[in-house]
């Protein structure tokens, strides 16, 4: 993972909040972007490649939207993960604690 600052590895990446679901998304949606305006480009010039480049404009933003969403829904579910084996590490530290 590439830092932007000399900081200890442990408290540089709370501060981190682009993952690889996050970058990809981002860049998936330039890219369509660039590729529909590319497309309306060459429609203006009367080149037929501007369908090609508007379809696969329009399903690179498209992907980059559904890739934004996971990054969203894995977040949501990670953090309920998290939040599960928290209370369960508590329940085993009760029983613990109650047997002695």
């Amino acid at each position: 993972m590439y830092y932007i600052c000399s900081v200890k590895k442990n408290s540089f990446q709370q501060f981190t909040f682009m993952n690889k679901y996050l970058r990809k998304g981002l860049r998936e949606i330039i890219i369509g972007v660039v590729l529909v305006i590319l497309g309306y480009y060459l429609m203006e010039q009367r080149s037929n490649w501007y369908k090609l480049a508007m379809l696969v404009g329009v399903i690179a933003f498209s992907i980059g939207i559904l890739t934004l969403i996971y990054r969203m829904i894995r977040k949501v579910d990670r953090n309920a993960i998290i939040e599960m084996r928290e209370e369960s590490h508590k329940k085993d530290k009760e029983g613990d604690a109650e047997q002695n």
